[in-house]
């Protein structure tokens, strides 16, 4: 295998994928045809109900039938996102069009995790996976802060022709994985293809099994990607209400993605401090959870230079720990289970954000935004401090045993 070819067909995979104008928007676009904020929450919500039903099974799909063939119908289910996204006149478009983006994102996570992780291995050289996992983090975060320097063009061209790019940008990743080599590692991947269709009820049956009995052995391994989801779940939620909460701050709404773009810098930071980063993991993830609590608090001020300098503490935190737990949970995963086990991270997150969407929602339209921050925050500080606190004495008296 060319691991340096197969390695930048990815990065421009993922440059293409992240490059998502439409993301510092499209709470904007959809209150502009007639939304209410609960019905945003609501939408974003059926997302991740869809998510959380099929992340697991997108990774099973990825391990039995092949982690190139699933990223390639994720680019497709993108296109078919982004047309129903341009529809009008009733609102169930709408909805589709977050179910296929769902879908299209559960082929994608976890799958390109696992590619990467046993390209590397294939070529003998895994334990590179930390830093070269870190920058395609940094590329998603650069190529994704730089799409909201593009807000304006997107808030000038409106919502059909900014969903017609979107379609575009699928395509373009299609064609860049179709350049990608199959890793396989072990002889189930090598023997993929032979008798699949015939013996798929008893291969996806047997691969349930062998994955159930990873986690049932495992815990621990599910407290990590537990905590993981927990820190992510905040910084989805900040990026979807601070536009509106800009707008109420007196931000001009055609350029609401201009001070948003530091957002995903601060996670480029936070990716590249957690690749030279040696401390242990418990440690780490505690103390981010605390950080992240705070600046979700911040964020709920009126005061735009503290409302940034919050959210960048938050998104700074969730890039420090993706790194840092996918290099230590993904030493644990077998390759032939790895996407699927990889995708129970996307799951627990979207577990989390099907009861965090509509009621934040709800409570953005009753209250306020800002009070919507101040409860998140809230909620991640007491919970990094007694389950967190909990999970990091227990880490310490096992090492002085």
């Amino acid at each position: 295998m060319n691991i340096k070819r197969q390695t930048v067909l990815m990065y421009l995979y993922e440059a293409a994928l992240a490059f998502r104008m439409v993301d510092a928007v499209w709470v904007i676009f959809l209150l502009e045809r007639g939304f209410s904020l609960a019905q945003v929450g609501i939408a974003e919500g059926i997302y991740h109900v869809t998510s959380m039903v099929f992340e697991v099974p997108s990774g099973m799909a990825a391990d039995l039938f092949g982690r190139k063939r699933t990223i390639l119908l994720s680019g497709a289910l993108g296109i078919c996102s982004a047309v129903f996204m341009t529809l009008d006149g009733f609102i169930g478009f709408v909805y589709c069009g977050m179910i296929f983006s769902a879908l299209s994102l559960n082929m994608a996570s976890g799958t390109q995790e696992a590619l990467v992780y046993d390209s590397l291995l294939e070529a003998g050289c895994e334990e590179r996976y930390k830093k070269v996992w870190a920058n395609f983090s940094m590329i998603a975060r650069v190529s994704s802060a730089f799409s909201c320097a593009f807000s304006p063009i997107a808030i000038l061209i409106g919502y059909r022709y900014t969903y017609y790019i979107m379609a575009g940008l699928y395509l373009f990743t299609i064609l860049c994985v179709s350049g990608v080599k199959e890793p396989q590692v072990t002889q189930k991947q090598r023997t993929r293809g032979d008798h699949l269709k015939r013996e798929l009820g008893r291969r996806w049956r047997q691969h349930i099994r062998e994955t159930g009995v990873f986690i049932k052995k495992n815990p621990g391994t599910m407290c990590k990607l537990l905590a993981n989801a927990a820190l992510a779940c905040p910084c989805y939620l900040i990026m979807m209400y601070l536009q509106e909460h800009l707008v109420n701050c007196g931000w001009p709404k055609s350029f609401i993605g201009i001070p948003m773009l530091v957002i995903p810098l601060a996670g480029a930071v936070g990716t590249r401090i957690a690749a030279e980063n040696e401390h242990r993991l418990a440690k780490a993830l505690l103390v981010c959870g605390v950080i992240s609590g705070i600046g979700t608090c911040l964020v709920g001020s009126h005061a735009l230079v503290i409302v940034l300098f919050g959210a960048c503490l938050a998104r700074g935190c969730e890039g420090f720990s993706e790194i840092k737990v996918s290099e230590n949970v993904n030493r644990d995963f077998t390759s032939d289970h790895r996407a699927t086990l990889v995708s129970v991270d996307s799951m627990l997150y979207s577990v989390l954000m099907v009861a965090a969407s509509p009621v934040t929602g709800i409570l953005g339209d009753r209250c306020g935004v800002n009070v919507t921050f101040y409860l998140l925050g809230g909620i991640l500080l007491l919970a990094t401090v007694t389950v967190g606190g909990i999970w990091y004495r227990r880490e310490i008296s096992r090492e002085d045993q």
